[in-house]
Order: structure tokens, then sequence, then C-alpha cells
């Protein structure tokens, strides 16, 4: 046994699996240029919660971490996100969630997103920012050049402010709930944990 954890802990693939076909694909995909402690693989899945979690099983043998990539939005109420997250601590697959979308991580990049704010909003939020940086500058979610100048060189600063508020969220959480009770994360409006799956990846600047 201890064989097999040691070769386990020794594997350098790093999969990100994510059913963001454009904004968190290009995203990780771009993130890639940071230089990884590993050899990070992003792939685009089709599928709600509990299927990236089902698809990424197939990936644990191989690799040191698979995670997946999702937003809360409706899965809560379609029944689906609770069983994917216990499925998921049940293989060892990790998941980064964002609520209500993936545009909570972006704002993060220029500050701390707390308010309950619906997807409109998100987009007049990033719109206001880009444009602070340049004048006219837009927010449009398949621009990978747009993520690469605008947000990338911030994630760091995306990593210390989505931690802020999920570490509010979720001590708010436990003092009503208790520190073992399961995070009501589909109530967590503008949260995300996308920074521990950054920080997991150990990146480098060159």
């Amino acid at each position: 046994m201890a064989r097999r954890k040691n070769l386990i802990n020794q594997r350098n693939k790093f999969y990100i699996i994510t059913n963001g076909k454009e904004t968190e694909y290009n995203y990780f995909t771009a993130l890639k240029s940071k230089k990884s402690t590993y050899d990070v693989s992003v792939l685009f899945d089709n599928a709600d919660p509990l299927g990236l979690v089902e698809y990424a099983q197939r990936f644990i043998d191989e690799s040191n971490q698979v995670w997946v990539v999702f937003d809360v939005d409706y899965t809560h109420k379609d029944g689906r996100l609770i069983p994917a997250l216990k499925m998921a601590e049940e293989t060892g697959v990790k998941y980064a969630f964002s609520n209500l979308a993936f545009e909570v991580w972006l704002i993060s990049h220029f500050d701390k997103c707390e308010s309950e704010l619906n997807v409109d909003a998100h987009k007049r939020l990033l719109d206001k920012y880009l444009s602070e940086k340049k004048k006219g500058l837009a927010y449009e979610k398949s621009d990978i050049d747009l993520i690469k100048k605008y947000f990338l060189p911030f994630y760091k600063t995306a990593i210390n402010n989505a931690k802020i508020v999920h570490q509010k969220r979720k001590m708010a959480h436990e003092k009503l709930y208790g520190p073992n009770s399961r995070p009501e994360i589909w109530k967590w409006n503008s949260c995300t944990t996308v920074y521990k799956l950054v920080e997991a990846l150990k990146l480098s600047e060159c």
C-alpha cells in the first residue's frame, strides 16, 4: 500500500475539466503560460457537475490531481449538485465552484466580489473594471487575448480576494450549523473556490 501511495504522489499529470467551453477553458489554457509544477491538461466536457465528476474519474489513476470546475447556478434545484460533491469527495476528484458564474472569479482579479449579483451585473462590473484599464474596453467571454492581458497579471490578487470572501461565507455557515455541516454553497452568491485550484497548480512566472 505504501509503495502504491508513493507512485501516486510521483505522478505529474494535472487535469482541469470544465463545462465552460469559452471563458473557463480559455482562462485555464492561458494560465498554463505561467508554468505549473505539473504537466497540465485542460479538458472540456459538456456536462453538469455530476457528469463532470463521473467523467473525471477516468483520469484519477494516471494523475497527481484531477479538478472539475463548474458554476452552481441551477444545479442544486435540479438535484445534481450535492450528489456531485459527495461523489467527488468519495473518489478523490477535487472541485472548484463559482456561484453564480465563473465571472465571480474574474471580478476577483480587480476587487473582492461580495454583493449578491446576477449574471448581467457580473458583465457590467467587468466592463467597468476593464474600461478603467483602457477606455472603451469591454468584457467578451470568448476573447482569450483579453484574459491574457487584463486578467492573468492579477491572478494573485484574485486568489487573495476570492479566499477572503469564501472564508467569510464558510465562517458564517459554521457559526450557525457547526464545522462538520455541509456548506450550502448554492446560497453563497458571489463566492468562488477557483483560488484553491490555482494555488494547487504551483505556478511560476517564467
